[in-house]
């Protein structure tokens, strides 16, 4: 239900208490429906974290058992995983992936590559510009795009000052994080694996 005072009064967005005779049939019914689908959505929500927890536990203990049985270790933080089962018409991927970041290094680099630029002489200069400019272009946060960042080293530029940014861009990328991923697929009627969508948003 919406949020009422002592007396009974709705609280509306700007918290002045409205009492109930004065609002509109169409706002409680809204409000109904809202809280209606929300506590389902949160329900659901605490549903699949739990899930994803067992399932992670379940296959921890799974690659425990096997590490024993053969006296190897096949479970580790690095690298992704992949169960089937018998007739490999299901599957379980584990995806690791590692969150990097650039630390203070990032900016001497973009120095360099900026002296690079004002230093050379030829038509291509623009378009080299254009495409740094794009790279180093931040987003709504202030983040930078690893990704826009780490093409330039796809350009084949014999610069030995050019050279030595894209070294410092390599130097300045540190993992900062590492996060699990689990996806679960099954072979639809091509034999083709498809994933179980467990997100609203892709259903």
């Amino acid at each position: 239900m919406a949020v009422k005072d002592e007396r009974g009064n709705w609280i509306d967005a700007k918290g002045d208490a409205i009492p109930p005779k004065y609002i509109d049939p169409v706002d409680k019914k809204r409000d109904v429906l809202v809280e209606k689908l929300i506590r389902k959505a949160v329900k659901l929500s605490k549903a699949l974290a739990e899930f994803k927890e067992e399932a992670f536990d379940e296959i921890e203990k799974y690659l425990s058992w096997v590490k024993e049985k053969y006296g190897v270790n096949l479970y580790t933080d690095k690298g992704n995983k992949q169960l089937s089962n018998f007739s490999n018409t299901q599957r379980i991927d584990v995806l690791v992936a590692s969150i990097v970041e650039f630390d203070e290094r990032i900016a001497m680099a973009k120095q360099l590559i900026d002296e690079c630029i004002h230093e050379w002489s030829g038509g291509a200069n623009d378009k080299i510009r254009m495409l740094v400019e794009h790279a180093f272009k931040v987003d709504k946060k202030g983040n930078l795009d690893k990704q826009r960042i780490l093409s330039l080293k796809q350009l084949k530029i014999n610069d030995k000052k050019w050279k030595r940014a894209m070294e410092l861009i390599n130097d300045s990328l540190k993992i900062v994080n590492k996060r699990r991923y689990i996806r679960f697929l099954v072979k639809n009627e091509k034999g083709e694996f498809e994933t179980i969508f467990l997100d609203i948003a892709k259903l």
